[in-house]
């Protein structure tokens, strides 16, 4: 029989392990949203389980979970430490993180790029990756918000300063969702993207490799952000854009290549797509198309029985790409969730590579990604075509053009059927239709 001693023991250690689990959540009574407090009151032991993994994160330097921010570490110390909590963000419904990190960067050793993009790596991506993995699809949140204070060392008027700067990143759930499984870096910079960061109050386009985004990149992102920002009076005025179903931002405002206009200059073109055409781009192209396999054999998982090879398509020429995608928990899920899963998971990650192995102003009018998913519980496998023209498929490499809008300038295929695909809506529910 157990002594009263250890009985003890045991109740004070399990309540220890609570206390420190629910340190990093925001209790109920200090959410000020309405609909959100509901949401923590509901969701606590999830939040709980959220605290108790980011616990056990091991940061590079000392971070605190605190609503209040800018604050120096001494003072930090003597502070409840806490901040998981819901809330309302612009319209939406967040699951959101405040905190300070106590790390300080030199000015004149990094730029504002690299501070932001050490504090996501350090903090934001690690802590996301716990709520993606623990917070159920049935809770009603529509993204993951962060804001992180970090301190800058710099130099005014010859005197040294020392300040606070803010990271704040909105993650839309089903980006957030890409961004924790990519495995490339070409993935996890297009979710980010798709993503809004500030810095300081001022839009930050987050890049993942070297010191800044390229400027047209930077250009794009900027024009989305005024996009969202437009009043209704200045929409309506603005009668010469159009904004087609599921973009970001004007076709006016998407930077051009070279090699995009010529590609859509060679679209009014009249093409001969017979038989003996598509053999002849078979053997031009057989070179690209040998190293292309090989490059992407791992990734793309090719069709041993039906290699590369050119289709005509619409009166334009089109290489057909078979692959097989592996997916997990089918059960009940409609042809059109499929397609987006299949898409996010797997097509997506090929799109670049393949853009890249053709950018010698091809003579060809775009890919066909043709997929058969296969999945446990599955009677019959599902067959998805996603044909995309140049136009759409340079769009996306230069990360001018998010999947959804990739997948509007494309046809997509399902078991030979043309159907529209909302991927954020087909992803989300199970059962959605069109």
């Amino acid at each position: 029989m157990a002594s009263k001693f250890a009985v003890n023991t045991l109740v004070l250690a399990t309540s220890l392990i609570t206390i420190q689990a629910t340190a990093q959540v925001l209790p109920v009574a200090k959410v000020t949203d309405p609909s959100a407090r509901v949401l923590q009151r509901q969701n606590m032991p999830v939040l709980e389980q959220i605290g108790t993994e980011a616990r056990r994160l091991h940061f590079a330097y000392p971070f605190y979970f605190s609503q209040a921010l800018d604050i120096d570490e001494p003072r930090q110390k003597l502070l409840t430490q806490g901040s998981i909590h819901f809330d309302n963000f612009n319209g939406q419904t967040v699951l959101a993180i405040t905190g300070n990190y106590y790390i300080s960067y030199s000015a004149a050793a990094m730029n504002h790029n690299q501070r932001a993009r050490r504090t996501y790596e350090d903090v934001v991506l690690p802590l996301l990756k716990i709520e993606v993995a623990h917070l159920d699809r049935s809770v009603a949140c529509d993204a993951f918000a962060f804001e992180i204070a970090h301190h800058v060392r710099g130099t005014a008027m010859k005197v040294r300063t020392e300040g606070p700067e803010n990271l704040t990143m909105v993650i839309p759930r089903l980006v957030a969702e890409r961004l924790v499984k990519a495995t490339d870096l070409d993935s996890s910079q297009g979710a980010l993207l798709e993503s809004e960061v500030f810095l300081d109050g001022e839009p930050l386009t987050l890049w993942l490799s070297g010191e800044d985004a390229p400027a047209d990149v930077r250009d794009h992102y900027l024009a989305r952000h005024q996009r969202h920002k437009a009043k209704p009076q200045d929409e309506t005025s603005q009668t010469s854009q159009t904004y087609e179903p599921g973009t970001l931002v004007s076709a006016k405002l998407i930077p051009q290549s070279e090699l995009a206009a010529k590609i859509r200059e060679g679209g009014n073109v009249h093409r001969d797509v017979s038989p003996v055409e598509l053999q002849k781009l078979q053997t031009r192209y057989a070179t690209e198309i040998q190293k292309l396999t090989t490059d992407l054999s791992g990734l793309a998982h090719f069709v041993d029985y039906a290699p590369p090879t050119f289709i005509s398509f619409r009166d334009g020429a089109y290489l057909q790409l078979s692959v097989n995608t592996e997916l997990e928990q089918l059960a009940g899920s409609s042809q059109y969730r499929l397609a987006a899963l299949a898409f996010d998971s797997h097509v997506s990650h090929l799109l670049r590579p393949v853009a890249k192995s053709f950018h010698g102003d091809p003579q060809f009018q775009g890919v066909n990604f043709s997929t058969t998913i296969h999945g446990p519980g599955q009677s019959t496998p599902e067959s998805v075509e996603f044909v995309v023209p140049f136009t759409a498929l340079v769009c996306y490499e230069r990360y001018d053009c998010t999947g959804q809008e990739l997948i509007n300038r494309s046809v997509v295929l399902i078991n030979g059927e043309r159907a529209e695909l909302k991927l954020m809506q087909a992803e989300a529910d199970p059962q959605t239709k069109p």
